[in-house]
Formats: C-alpha cells, sequence, structure tokens
C-alpha cells in the first residue's frame, strides 16, 4: 500500500506531525511516496485551501474523485500545538476517526482534559467565523452572510449582547454586517506560532463546525453549531440559548479524545487500527 504525501504543503508547525505519521506508516508496511498522485491513499494537512496549503485541493480531489482516502493532519482543539487531528476525508463531523467505539475511558485523563461548568460573568454570545476558504463551510453562502443569519435568529431568542469574532486569518467585512454587533479583532498570544486570545468566558458561543465549538463544549460555555460540528452531540438549538447547559457530556468527551493525537502518539501508530476501515483496508497491529 503506498501513501502520498506532499511536505511543501504542510503548514510550518506541521512538519513534525507528518513526519511522526510517516515513521509509524512505514513501521506497517505502508510505503510513502512524495509528491504521489497515483497511490493508494493520500495524506495532506488541512482543507483549508489557503497559503502553502491551498494545492492541496487539488490533492484532495483527485483522490476523492476515484473514491481514494485522504488522510487530514491539522491542529487540534485539545490543546493546540500540542494535540493534532487526524481523520478521514474530512476534519469535522463529516470525517472518519474511529472515535465512536474501542474507547479508553481514562483517555481524558491521559490527556489532561476535563470538563468545565462555566462560571463567567460575561453576558454575551460569540460568533465565532471561520476561514472563508475552508472545505469545512464548502456550500455556504459568504461568511458574512452565515454571520447575518446568526446574528437575526439569535435576536429572536435573546436579547443578550452579540460579539462576532472574524477568524484570524480571514478577515471580514465589516460593512456587510448588522451594525448592532461588536466585531472583535482577534490577537495573538505572545511567544505562540498562531494562538489567539478567544475566552470561553461568555454565554454562548456559535460556531459551524471548527475547533471553537469544541472548546466551547468542553469549557462548559452552551455551543451552538451545525450538524457537521464534532460538538453537535452536546450543542444546544438557538431557543434555548436562556436555558441552563446541563446536557451529559462524559461519553462525548471521551469520544473526543480519541480524534486527537500527541507527535509521539502519532509515531507509535494507534491511528491506524482505529482509521483502518475508512482506508478499505485492514491493517494489523
Amino acid at each position: 500500500m503506498k501513501l502520498a504525501y506532499f511536505p511543501n504543503a504542510v503548514a510550518r508547525n506541521g512538519t513534525a506531525v507528518l513526519d511522526a505519521v510517516l515513521d509509524s506508516a512505514q513501521s506497517f508496511g505502508i510505503r510513502p511516496a512524495e509528491e504521489s498522485m497515483d497511490a493508494d491513499i493520500a495524506v495532506i494537512w488541512s482543507v483549508l485551501w489557503h497559503g502553502r496549503m491551498a494545492s492541496n485541493r487539488t490533492v484532495y480531489e483527485h483522490y476523492r474523485a476515484q473514491g481514494k482516502p485522504v488522510i487530514v493532519l491539522d491542529v487540534g482543539a485539545l490543546y493546540r500545538n500540542q494535540t493534532w487531528k487526524l481523520a478521514v476525508n474530512n476534519i469535522n463531523a463529516q470525517g472518519y476517526y474511529g472515535h465512536l467505539e474501542n474507547l479508553d475511558w481514562d483517555r481524558p485523563r491521559k490527556l489532561g482534559v476535563s470538563q468545565a461548568m462555566n462560571f463567567g460573568t460575561d453576558p454575551s454570545i460569540v460568533i465565532a467565523a471561520q476561514h472563508a476558504r475552508s472545505q469545512q463551510v464548502a456550500g455556504l453562502p459568504s461568511v458574512e452572510e452565515w454571520v447575518c443569519w446568526q446574528v437575526g435568529i439569535l435576536q429572536q431568542n435573546t436579547d443578550r449582547p452579540i460579539r462576532v469574532r472574524p477568524h484570524p486569518r480571514s478577515p471580514l467585512n465589516v460593512s456587510k454586517l448588522p451594525h448592532n454587533v461588536i466585531v472583535e479583532r482577534p490577537e495573538q498570544v505572545e511567544n505562540t506560532y498562531d494562538s489567539f486570545n478567544l475566552k470561553f468566558d461568555c454565554h454562548a458561543i456559535v460556531n459551524y463546525n471548527s475547533g471553537p465549538g469544541i472548546q466551547a463544549a468542553i469549557a462548559g460555555v452552551r455551543p451552538i453549531v451545525d450538524y457537521s460540528s464534532l460538538a453537535y452531540p452536546v450543542s444546544i438549538g438557538y431557543a434555548d440559548i436562556e436555558q441552563p447547559y446541563t446536557i451529559d457530556r462524559d461519553l462525548w468527551l471521551t469520544q473526543i479524545c480519541h480524534t486527537e493525537y500527541t507527535v509521539d502518539e502519532l509515531r507509535r501508530g494507534s491511528w491506524i487500527n482505529r482509521i483502518a476501515p475508512a482506508l478499505e483496508s485492514t491493517v494489523v497491529v
């Protein structure tokens, strides 16, 4: 079995992650094939077709058109730049993680992840927008239109203040947004590669299907997300925005902790058997 990889289309903080995946793949008899377009499987970094990763769109569409699986790597939501997502064919709930069965119930503790209850004093609702060029929002209108939809629905259900937070690398056209919302400016956390100052001390977070929805649920902040979000099983509806957030998150948290890996775990290769059903081939440890 050959695994195509594309080292020049990886985020600058992702080289060690890709190397760990390739090392473990080789130990299981999977042969890496650099820049190949005729391998059995491809591995790419992210489904964000932008910057260094723009060429990954061609790879993704080429392999998917042939019915071949594409392993997608990305930064994690549990511990950014410490844990990393690995899924087949997408990086949201439409991807395959193999995280719903064969669970290690102690995994949240091993990763140092625990759920909290939100005791923040900020009464506002934050709309966390996503990058306009991400495959995760394919099929949606512009991000600005999506934000306007969310504002309209929220204002039918609550009079809380609304803050709009653009993706750090995808600015919004403020002139297209409602005038009665606050637009934040994401600020990079000092001495980090790409961490930004999103705080989970608000009443609720609205997010389509990316990391902030997951992080909100872990923090005990009400998430309002699309069904394609990994946080959907513990999300609320707009009509419940003023109700206490009491959804049981124990099973969900354990499952989410099986969607991400440390670099050492990736190198050991436990991910291979977990996603093997989606690779249409059995890889036995």
